[in-house]
């Protein structure tokens, strides 16, 4: 850099000349800047060009790949209302969406929870499941996957299953039945010997009638473990507990005690109400038939996870061994010289074609049987 020195009093032209100099060196540094800004300006210009090239690139590969995506996606803003979606999405859950809740939606398009989980039976006949990831903006992204097929083959299996099983009952149950059979068959025969009195008779016919009873009970009972339930419809807890306790109260003996609670009145459950009491029945029974003494048993219906439900069927009993809780739902696994072991392992196949599942609780005293099932909201 150049240092010019002007004396006090010098030629005014030099004073000029000198500003001029000045004037000069500083036009040349801003030409130079102005040159170099162009040119920073021009290289930022072709870059943001090719940013907006790849990102519409970028957007039209993404926008191709919601659009070809099996399952629909959801965008939910941070209120949960829907900002975007695929087509996929739109085919299966109608219009409108953009600016819908999409609990709104689900309940427009829902005919009823498919069973476990997140899985959805939408009205025109599909089922499916949801799974949801959080946005950094407070929203959300909502992944729907078709499991119709998924379902179907895994109803067909349980059912293959349960015949599977109904098989091998069966065979063990030929002697179960050919006790009661000739039993039925034998007091027949006694009523038609002649000169026999009215008590022989009535004697006769009520033992013929007790064991065509207990024939009858074995064939439902291998008859609602193959078919696990049929329609279905929205029951509240309440009323199917109070249908388990009137079946129950004519059969329970002096000294038991027997409580009903709903801690969750407005739940309700989509089940076959006859064959779901039939099972909760049947845990209530086993409680009254494994104690000789008082007993007090309760009915308990309360929620249990989001979206179930629960029943306990709780008892003061004797409880059960720890060594054989892995195998009490087994068929033909009893512990009763007169039991046939399949009333647990029909409450087990209940439950489960209702998308249940049924568990032995640890307790200190008694047993408790939780049933835990899809529920819904009853209005």
């Amino acid at each position: 850099m150049t240092t010019n020195t002007v004396e006090i009093g010098a030629d005014p032209r030099a004073e000029l000349q000198v500003a001029f100099g000045h004037f000069g060196d500083a036009s040349r540094r801003l030409s130079g800047a102005f040159d170099s800004l162009r040119d920073r300006v021009a290289a930022l210009g072709e870059e943001l060009a090719d940013a907006r090239r790849g990102n519409a690139r970028l957007n039209a590969h993404l926008g191709a790949l919601l659009r070809a995506l099996p399952g629909g996606v959801l965008v939910l803003d941070r209120h949960g209302r829907i900002r975007e979606f695929n087509p996929a999405a739109l085919d299966w859950l109608g219009e409108p969406l953009v600016g819908e809740s999409l609990a709104a939606v689900l309940e427009r398009v829902r005919v009823a929870p498919a069973g476990a989980g997140e899985a959805i039976a939408l009205a025109g006949g599909r089922t499916v499941s949801l799974s949801r990831r959080a946005l950094e903006d407070g929203g959300e992204v909502v992944l729907i996957a078709d499991v119709t097929q998924a379902q179907q083959v895994q109803a067909v299996i349980a059912r293959q299953q349960r015949l599977l099983t109904l098989g091998e009952m069966a065979a063990g149950l030929a002697h179960q039945i050919r006790t009661p059979l000739a039993a039925a068959m034998l007091y027949a025969s006694q009523m038609t010997i002649p000169g026999r009195s009215a008590a022989d008779l009535a004697r006769c016919a009520e033992k013929t009638g007790a064991s065509l009873k207990q024939l009858d009970r074995l064939v439902s009972e291998m008859l609602a473990f193959a078919h696990g339930g049929a329609e279905r419809e929205l029951v509240s807890l309440d009323a199917l507990l109070e249908q388990v306790a009137y079946w129950l109260r004519p059969v329970m003996r002096a000294g038991t005690q027997l409580t009903i609670r709903t801690e969750a009145p407005k739940l309700g459950v989509r089940v076959n109400a006859s064959s779901l009491a039939s099972a909760v029945l049947n845990l209530a029974i086993n409680a009254l038939q494994a104690s000789a003494g008082p007993l007090c048993v309760e009915l308990i219906a309360r929620r249990g996870a989001p979206g179930r439900a629960e029943i306990l069927v709780r008892d003061d009993g004797p409880g059960i061994d720890s060594a054989l809780r892995e195998r009490i739902f087994e068929p033909f696994f009893t512990t009763r010289t007169r039991g046939n072991g399949l009333g647990l392992s029909i409450v087990k196949s209940v439950v489960e074609a209702h998308g249940g599942q049924v568990r032995l609780a640890e307790t200190p005293v008694g047993a408790t049987f939780v049933i835990d099932l899809p529920a819904e909201e009853r209005r």
